[in-house]
């Protein structure tokens, strides 16, 4: 087991029940872009095809995009840094981060909708220009998400303008394309897996997911700063079995 999963796992035995409990907290904050992206994906299953993948695209970033997400990430990175996160602090993050939290959502929601859009309007064209510019604006939505699922860990972690978040992210982004390739697939596969069951995307999928990346993105930063992560003590399987003799 890598030190990045072993970390992550162990932080999410401990902090289990705030992981349901903020999910939650998130899905009562979030009701807007939830049936945004409900109706969303409505209209997808509508149309079928490509405009289904286009509204499921659309949907995870309206989603991930919420204001609420970002609160996720500053829980997430007070966790993998070993510290409490309770509501007080969680609500004075709420205040602090919401309005350059929501921006950066409806700039990502904007950007991949008209991308998007490029991506109908060139296929429509045909021939081989269509092809190229339409193959040219996917490569471009791939870039989008490699910097979408920077935007909020960089937010809570350096507390920057909306500029400056969305400028670091895209440095990250093209600095560590695989990291990124990795975060971009996992929040793909959060996203279907909490639809497809249902239940999964509120009641803990999300924050678990906000937590990897948290611990991830901390590990990155160490290439950065140039500070190795502080040591801790080695944990045993023993007590994830049986915590009461631990």
């Amino acid at each position: 087991m890598s030190e990045n999963l072993r970390r992550f796992s162990w932080t999410a035995y401990d902090r289990l029940g705030g992981l349901v409990g903020y999910n939650l907290l998130w899905s009562a904050l979030s009701l807007p872009w939830i049936g945004g992206a409900y109706m969303l994906l409505r209209l997808g299953f509508g149309l079928g095809g490509l405009g289904l993948v286009g509204a499921a695209i659309l949907a995870g970033t309206l989603l991930l995009g919420a204001p609420a997400t970002a609160l996720l990430c500053a829980v997430g990175a007070a966790w993998a840094r070993g510290r409490d996160f309770g509501l007080p602090e969680f609500w004075a993050a709420g205040r602090a981060l919401f309005w350059r939290a929501l921006a950066l959502g409806l700039l990502m929601v904007a950007a991949v909708a008209l991308v998007l859009a490029n991506v109908v309007f060139y296929q429509q064209l045909g021939g081989w220009l269509g092809v190229f510019l339409g193959g040219l604006m996917v490569w471009l939505l791939l870039l989008l998400g490699l910097v979408a699922v920077y935007v909020f860990p960089v937010l809570v972690t350096q507390e920057g303008s909306v500029w400056s978040t969305v400028r670091y992210s895209f440095l990250l982004a093209v600095d560590n394309v695989k990291l990124s390739l990795v975060f971009l697939l996992i929040a793909g596969l959060a996203f279907g897996l909490g639809v497809a069951s249902g239940l999964g995307l509120f009641c803990g999928g999300l924050a678990a997911w906000a937590l990897w990346v948290s611990v991830r993105f901390r590990a990155l930063l160490v290439k950065y700063t140039g500070q190795p992560l502080p040591s801790e003590s080695p944990r045993r399987l023993r007590e994830l079995i049986r915590p009461w003799e631990a």
